[in-house]
């Protein structure tokens, strides 16, 4: 139960950075695409910018969206140029 739990909150985050890299995503677009409320949004888009992801707010014309400007590195321990 536990590990099914931690399975959907890992596939709603890459979920999440999938529409975040589009860069036309609000948040609550972003929370109607994943089917849950603005604030979990909020919460998980603070969890990747804890985790090194650059994302910023951007305002359009149309409102405010996303935009990841970039990722973490790999760093030590990480993987390296060769895959390993």
């Amino acid at each position: 139960m536990r590990y099914e739990r931690a399975i959907a909150v890992t596939n709603r985050l890459e979920n999440l950075l999938e529409l975040v890299r589009e860069g036309s995503y609000s948040t609550p677009a972003i929370a109607a695409k994943l089917q849950v409320c603005d604030q979990t949004i909020y919460r998980d888009i603070l969890f990747l910018k804890q985790r090194g992801y650059k994302i910023r707010s951007r305002r359009l014309s149309s409102g405010w969206v996303y935009e990841l400007l970039g990722e973490p590195d790999a760093g030590p321990g990480g993987k390296g140029a060769d895959g390993s």
